[in-house]
Formats: C-alpha cells, sequence, structure tokens
C-alpha cells in the first residue's frame, strides 16, 4: 500500500511531466524534476540541498506507479527515462483512472512524442538481464541435473529437463556446447543438421519447427481479435488523456 507521500509524488511528478513546458523548463532531467516536482535545491545550503533523499522519494513513486498500473489500480502515473541529446530525460506515459463509461479501471495512454529512445534503452536493458537470467539458470540446472543424475532419481531428472526447456537454460546449453550463438531451438536446428546418427532427432525437430510456425500463426490470429474486442469495449472518449490527468489532479488535490 503506498504511503500518502508516495502518492502525493507520483501524482506531482506525473502531472509535471505530463504538461511539461520546454520551451521554458528546459529538459525534463533527473535533477530538474527533484527540483521542480519535490523541492530539490543544490544551492539551498540546508537539508534540501541533497539530492539522495529526494531521489528516493523519486524512485519510490516511480516503483509505485509501475506497480499500479501493472495491477490496473486508478489513480497513478507510470514515468520512464528515454536517452535523448546526450543526457536522460523523464517521460509520463500512462495514467491509470476510471473510465467514466465504463466505470472500471483503465490505463490512459499520455501524448508523449517519440518514444522509441525509452523503448530502445529498455529493450536492451531488458535483454542484458533475459541473457543474465538465462545464464544463471542453465547453471543452476545442469547442477541440479548432476546430482539427480548421481541419485538415479529419472522423475527429477525429468523434471529438470523438461524446466530446461520452458526457461530456455536448454538452448543455453546446446549452443555453448558446439560453439554457436545462443539462439532458439528453431535456430540452432540448421545448424546441426549434418550431425551423423541423428536422424531420428532431424525428423522431430522439423516437426517442431512446423508446430511453432503453426502455433505462432494461431497465437497471432487470437492476438488480433482480442485487440480488436478490447478496443470495442474500451469505450475510451476522445479527449481520454485530458480527462484523465483531470481527474489527476482532483486525486492530488483530495490528498490530506
Amino acid at each position: 500500500m503506498a504511503t500518502i507521500q508516495q502518492q502525493r509524488d507520483n501524482l506531482t511528478i506525473g502531472l509535471d511531466l505530463a504538461n511539461w513546458d520546454y520551451a521554458n523548463l528546459g529538459l525534463p532531467t533527473l535533477d530538474v524534476v527533484l527540483e521542480r516536482s519535490l523541492g530539490y535545491n543544490h544551492n539551498g545550503g540546508d537539508s534540501s540541498s541533497y539530492p539522495e533523499p529526494f531521489e528516493r522519494r523519486f524512485r519510490a513513486a516511480q516503483r509505485v506507479g509501475r506497480d499500479a498500473y501493472r495491477a490496473r489500480i486508478p489513480g497513478y502515473f507510470t514515468f520512464n527515462a528515454m536517452a535523448f541529446a546526450g543526457k536522460f530525460i523523464y517521460k509520463a506515459t500512462w495514467y491509470v483512472w476510471i473510465n467514466p463509461n465504463t466505470h472500471r479501471p483503465q490505463p490512459v495512454p499520455l501524448p508523449s512524442g517519440d518514444l522509441s529512445p525509452m523503448r530502445l534503452l529498455r529493450d536492451r536493458d531488458l535483454d542484458t538481464r533475459q541473457a543474465t537470467n538465462r545464464s544463471i539458470r542453465a547453471a543452476h540446472n545442469i547442477h541440479e541435473q548432476k546430482q539427480a543424475i548421481a541419485r538415479q532419481d529419472t522423475r527429477s531428472i525429468e523434471a529438470i529437463q523438461s524446466r530446461m526447456i520452458e526457461d530456455g537454460s536448454a538452448n543455453e546449453i546446446i549452443t555453448g556446447i558446439h560453439g554457436i550463438p545462443y539462439a532458439d531451438i528453431h535456430e540452432i536446428i540448421p545448424q546441426l543438421a549434418d550431425r551423423p546418427g541423428w536422424f531420428h532427432f532431424q525428423t522431430v525437430a522439423k516437426d517442431v519447427v512446423e508446430l511453432r510456425k503453426r502455433l505462432i500463426e494461431r497465437e497471432n490470429y487470437i492476438a488480433d481479435q482480442v485487440l480488436k474486442l478490447a478496443m470495442i469495449q474500451s469505450d475510451l472518449p476522445p479527449n481520454a488523456p485530458n480527462l484523465a490527468l483531470q481527474q489527476a489532479q482532483h486525486r492530488l488535490d483530495e490528498l490530506p
């Protein structure tokens, strides 16, 4: 549960970023946001001149907004960093509000201009985290598999192997053994096609590739239909971002 301070900080920062006046305020870097939204003053000469407490408040407000977005809890902004002009600036991307037409909590995308630098930054961060997690999972699974083999625990061995397929560590191990870059199993198969004695494996692997292709096609069909249905049922007013910001300001004004 977010504290009153965290709620107030989230709304203040979110409203400031959503209504940012670039002509007069410059770029919304972290220091600038801390000064404008939270009262940080690097020339203050007192406790307000120490950035650490203000940055902790900023990160807490950012975290509660992210969690609220995931849980669809109304009354919170999400805001994130993006690379721009050699600096990191912040933009508000979503506000979760109560849609007056459906009376349900719903995220509203906020006008933010070109978000491709933000996406690129987060994609790189996600790729790094996924690669790190996958390598750790692979090492852990190998360790557990060796212990299960030593115990001659067939059930555990099968469970570990199944887990290795699901979490991607099997691909990590196969590509590592054969000295090729990490890839999904359907990308690895053609590189192993000339291995002698693997005819049955190659036959089953070909079936896997075909099934994966069909699965993706069916998933894309389902996603397309569900997205169309969701857009119809969302019933967002054309001025939803403005109404959402009005809700946010009212919520901030009503906080104790």
